[in-house]
């Protein structure tokens, strides 16, 4: 971020507190004083999209007003963050965003018209974790460097991977192993992580990068076996798979859930949402559903705290599709 940029933001945002004050002071009615829209860019019945019910109906109980889901699945999200992008700042549509349709898509393609930081205000962060390496049973290994001694001795045997899609956590994730160890794998791209996980059941594909639900069942049966978890907290219902970092590879990057207002959106209206979403996380019932989809409840951190991942994450993945020169689909 350049100073310049700071500096137009700091401008911009103390412009827009002004005129919210200067509104309230004329009358106008304190937000929320209508339903708020909460753009979710993916299928309903997606991990993201049991995450944003969850947290949005005690938060609606809160705050006096509903906050209606409005699913926008498409082009890896990007049919969401162009839409909240495109919104007003007025507090009234936000987006439950993820890391894989913000910080990811920019980075595989820096020309895409929506830029995190720039169009868009991170609220609140409201879910960690990463995605997931299995591998079929048949694979002699059950550690991540174990995996890594065996793509190195027989690379012939297993040269493939799969992940679902180019530029995807587990895509890029994998791409920064082989940056740092030699090994040769090809990818293949999957349109969706359960067909890839009924592949490796199937012994189609050894290997896959994965998302932290659909594997549960077959991992429990014996059919897959898990070796590590990138990010920095342990999938809640695998206890037992040890990160990444864990096992000697420092993953410097994460996959989160997050709350995004539209650029320019007045700070009190973001503060207020920043503190119902956070004691909205704290609540028992929310935690207990996070835990559900195998995701870890977050701990409240501020909006610069935030905004801070976001940034750091941004250039993490950049750096690794930069350097394998990856491009997008």
């Amino acid at each position: 971020m350049t100073p310049s940029f700071t500096r137009r933001h700091l401008v911009l945002g103390s412009a827009a507190s002004v005129l919210y004050s200067a509104s309230r002071a004329q009358g106008d009615p304190p937000w929320p004083a209508r339903p708020v829209k909460v753009i979710v860019p993916s299928g309903a019945g997606s991990v993201v999209d049991v995450l944003a019910r969850q947290l949005y109906e005690p938060l609606g109980k809160a705050l006096g007003q509903p906050f209606v889901i409005d699913n926008r699945p498409g082009a890896n999200g990007l049919l969401g963050t162009q839409a909240l992008k495109n919104a007003a700042p007025d507090g009234y549509t936000l987006l439950q965003g993820s890391s894989t349709a913000t910080v990811m898509a920019e980075a595989l393609n820096p020309e895409l018209p929506v830029k995190t930081l720039r169009d868009l205000e991170p609220i609140a962060l409201t879910a960690v974790g990463g995605v997931l390496l299995v591998v079929h049973p048949s694979v002699p290994a059950n550690t991540l460097p174990e995996l890594v001694e065996l793509l190195r001795r027989e690379p012939a045997q297993y040269p493939s991977y799969g992940s679902w899609g180019v530029g995807s956590n587990g895509h890029l994730t994998m791409e920064w192993i082989r940056q740092r160890t030699g090994i040769t794998l090809n990818h293949v791209p999957y349109k969706t992580s359960p067909g890839l996980v009924t592949d490796i059941v199937g012994g189609v594909i050894p290997i896959g990068w994965v998302d932290l639900v659909s594997p549960l069942g077959f991992i429990q049966q014996g059919r897959l076996r898990g070796i590590a978890v990138n990010g920095n907290a342990r999938a809640s219902r695998l206890p037992d798979v040890k990160l990444m970092s864990e096992q000697g590879f420092p993953f410097p990057a994460t996959g989160w859930n997050g709350v995004f207002a539209p650029k320019n959106t007045p700070a009190p209206i973001l503060d207020r949402l920043h503190d119902a979403i956070n004691a909205a996380l704290s609540t028992p019932a929310v935690q207990e559903g996070s835990r559900r989809v195998n995701v870890e409840p977050t701990q409240g951190i501020s909006r610069p705290a935030f905004a801070k991942i976001v940034e750091n994450d941004l250039a993490v993945w950049r750096k690794i599709v930069v350097d394998g020169n990856i491009k997008p689909e």
